[in-house]
């Protein structure tokens, strides 16, 4: 298993990132000729050599450009391009993060947020190039370190704002932070979008063999290295161990016929499953246990469903671990259209299973009024063709 350890010495944003994978040889001819692909007129890049200290390393100089643009027109120019798909799926998750954080902190619609310094053409170029560095290399699994934070104030375009942003730290919640008394933005938001969406779990980095370092150097001149540094490395384990909890409500005075639709709900919070079933609870009364497994980043938001839904007073919590296959998602096309596939893989790295995504067979089933029987048999047949 391919795997990325960030280590935010100093904080992080998307330049600095960009630079460390730079840094640690993604060659940088790719990465332009990848971006002049954008029908957008973008500012020159250059990779410069940079000293901090004793430290060197590689420091993105993207010029000055003046063009802006629009949540929409970010979304239609990374659809629109021709590039690999989790490419393209990676930077538009990133995106919609952004997007939702400054939609909370702002109390606005999604489709009202202005992004003031993040519609910047440099906001694009982060969020492709970040997600060209991650293919590049391969990354099946992302580790991070403590998150540094300045303290103090920061002057932007909405006024001046605590430090950090209000928008940092929603993208970061459940995330561990480090605040240092420095008066400056050491994480930004894009930088925080980064964590969010490539570090899944919050579990220490496996043992693994170092295949590359990469240094981003930044621009602020502090006593205090300004750098990002990152490990590329190969873990012999391509399992997945993750820290979750188990959040456990008994229930013996609920409707059961809601019981259904709140574990829904459940798992729309961001639950990664839920169970219910029967139990007998005191002097023999027949109750329900609903078992909720949560990652730690969705923890507090689960609890206050659990507690918005049912008619529980308390909520029992337990940490686990689990382990998970190595999975990789793919699509497949079939006469009935696009149809996802979940591969799994076994320690050896060997395909040992594959999971065909039920919302497609009965989406296929109840438009061509086919019993669904018949259509996962025909799309197991597509899956071995396809193999």
């Amino acid at each position: 298993m391919n795997i990325l350890y960030i280590d935010p010495i100093f904080g992080i944003s998307g330049d600095m990132m960009i630079s460390a994978f730079l840094d640690a040889g993604m060659p940088f001819d790719e990465l332009d000729k990848f971006l002049k692909a954008l029908p957008v007129n973008l500012p020159s890049i250059e990779a410069v050599r940079k000293q901090h200290g004793i430290i060197e390393g590689t420091h993105l100089d993207i010029a000055h450009s003046d063009v802006h643009l629009s949540v929409t027109e970010m979304e239609r120019l990374i659809g629109d391009l021709s590039i690999e798909p989790t490419i393209k799926t990676d930077a538009m998750a990133m995106l919609r993060i952004l997007v939702e954080a400054e939609a909370k902190v702002h109390g606005v619609p999604r489709n009202q947020v202005h992004f003031h310094e993040l519609s910047h053409v440099d906001t694009l170029i982060d969020l492709l190039s970040v997600a060209r560095g991650m293919h590049y290399f391969g990354i099946e699994k992302v580790y991070c370190g403590p998150i540094p934070m300045g303290r103090g104030t920061i002057r932007t375009s909405h006024g001046v704002l605590p430090n950090p942003p209000p928008a940092t730290v929603e993208i970061l919640s459940g995330y561990k932070l480090l605040f240092f008394n420095e008066p400056v933005e050491l994480t930004t938001p894009t930088g925080a979008t980064i964590i969010r969406h490539y570090v899944k779990d919050k579990a220490p980095a496996p043992a693994f063999t170092i295949q590359g370092i990469g240094y981003g150097v930044g621009s602020y001149e502090s006593d205090k290295p300004d750098i990002l540094r990152i490990f590329v490395g190969h873990s012999d384990d391509p399992s997945h161990e993750e820290e979750v909890w188990l959040v456990e409500v008994d229930l013996d005075d609920m409707q059961m016929e809601y019981v259904g639709a709140v574990a829904d709900r459940i798992r729309q919070a961001g639950a990664l499953d839920v169970l219910y079933f029967p139990v007998y609870m005191k002097k023999g009364r027949i109750g329900t246990r609903i078992s909720v497994t949560a990652p730690i980043a969705t923890l507090q938001q689960l609890i206050d469903t659990v507690f918005a839904e049912t008619t529980t007073f308390g909520v029992r919590l337990r940490r686990e671990q689990r382990r998970v296959l190595r999975r990789e998602e793919k699509n497949i096309q079939t006469s009935w259209g696009p149809v996802r596939l979940k591969n799994g893989y076994d320690r050896k790295g060997n395909l040992i299973k594959t999971h065909i995504e039920f919302d497609d067979v009965k989406n296929i089933a109840d438009r061509e009024q086919i019993p669904y029987y018949k259509v996962l048999e025909a799309l197991k047949t597509a899956v071995k063709n396809e193999e």
